[in-house]
C-alpha cells in the first residue's frame, strides 16, 4: 500500500441515543477522558423523545445536542448529524461504547498515513467479556450467505477474526469512521433502513466509487451492544427485514 499524507483537522463524531442514556453518559467520559477535545467535535441526536439529555449537556458543555421530533432510525439520524458536522471525518459511534486511548487522533492518523483510496476505516469492537465482537465485519450479504449465517457456517468469522489490517466488504456502523467528502458524495446512509443492514449498504456503495473499507484490529473499541431496551424478538424482525431490503436493493 502507498502511503500519503493526507491533511485531516478534525474528527465529527455522530452518536445516535435511543433508550441508552446511562451508557451515553460512559461512552462521552471515555472520549473526554481520553482525546485532545481541540481535535473533535461531538454531536449527539438524541433519537428518544421520552428521555431528557438536558444532564448530560450539563455535564459535557461542549456536546451539540440535537433532539429529533420522532424516532427516525439510525441511518437517518446519522445523516442529521453528518449535516451538523464540521470536520473533515465522521466517526459514527454508538453510545454502548467506550474508548481505552486517545481513538480521534489513532483514527486521524489513519487516515493520513493510509492510501488516499481509502474511505472507510472499522476497528474492531471488544464484548464485555473482553472477546472479538462477532459481526464487527465481513463479507457482503447474500441470500446464500445469510442461510449460511444461520446454519453456523460463517464466513465472515475469518474476516473478524484477522489479526492484521484488511480491505474488506463492510465494517460495523457501531463505530465506524468515513473521509466526509465520501459521504456527502453518495448521499449518507440509505434511510429507507430503519436500523441494520445501513452500514453494509453503506461500505458497498463506497465500493461502488472505486474506495477501500479498511477493517483495523489493531484499533479496538469496547462495545456492550443491544443496550437500547428494544425487545430480542423486534430486534431480529427488523434485522432480517433490513437484510432483505440489502439483499433486493443490491441485486437490482
Amino acid at each position: 500500500m502507498i502511503l500519503v499524507m493526507q491533511n485531516f483537522n478534525k474528527l465529527s463524531i455522530v452518536i445516535v441515543n435511543y433508550r441508552s442514556e446511562q451508557y451515553l453518559d460512559m461512552c462521552l467520559a471515555s472520549i473526554y477522558h481520553e482525546s485532545d477535545r481541540r481535535q473533535f467535535e461531538i454531536i449527539v441526536v438524541n433519537n428518544d423523545q421520552d428521555t431528557d439529555l438536558h444532564k448530560i449537556t450539563e455535564k459535557y458543555k461542549k456536546i451539540n445536542l440535537h433532539n429529533s421530533v420522532r424516532n427516525l432510525g439510525f441511518g437517518a439520524a446519522c445523516n442529521y448529524g453528518a449535516e451538523k458536522s464540521t470536520g473533515d471525518i465522521l466517526f459514527f459511534l454508538n453510545p454502548d461504547t467506550q474508548i481505552k486511548s486517545d481513538y480521534v487522533m489513532e483514527i486521524l492518523n489513519k487516515f493520513m498515513q493510509s492510501n488516499e483510496k481509502v474511505a472507510i476505516i472499522g476497528p474492531m469492537l471488544i464484548t464485555d467479556e473482553g472477546e472479538t465482537q462477532q459481526w464487527c465485519a465481513g463479507k457482503d450479504l447474500t441470500i446464500k450467505q445469510l442461510i449460511k449465517n444461520n446454519l453456523g457456517m460463517t464466513e465472515s468469522k475469518k474476516v473478524w477474526e484477522s489479526k492484521k489490517n484488511i480491505s474488506v466488504d463492510w465494517v460495523s456502523g457501531a463505530a465506524l469512521a468515513i473521509k466526509k467528502e465520501i459521504f456527502i458524495k453518495i448521499q449518507g446512509f440509505d434511510e429507507k433502513f430503519f436500523m441494520y443492514g445501513e452500514d453494509l449498504d453503506l461500505c458497498r456503495r463506497v465500493r461502488q466509487t472505486g474506495c477501500e473499507v479498511i477493517y483495523c484490529p489493531d484499533l479496538n473499541i469496547s462495545h456492550s451492544g443491544g443496550k437500547s431496551r428494544e425487545s430480542f424478538i423486534k430486534q431480529k424482525l427488523q434485522f432480517f427485514k433490513s437484510s432483505l431490503y440489502y439483499i433486493i436493493k443490491k441485486d437490482n
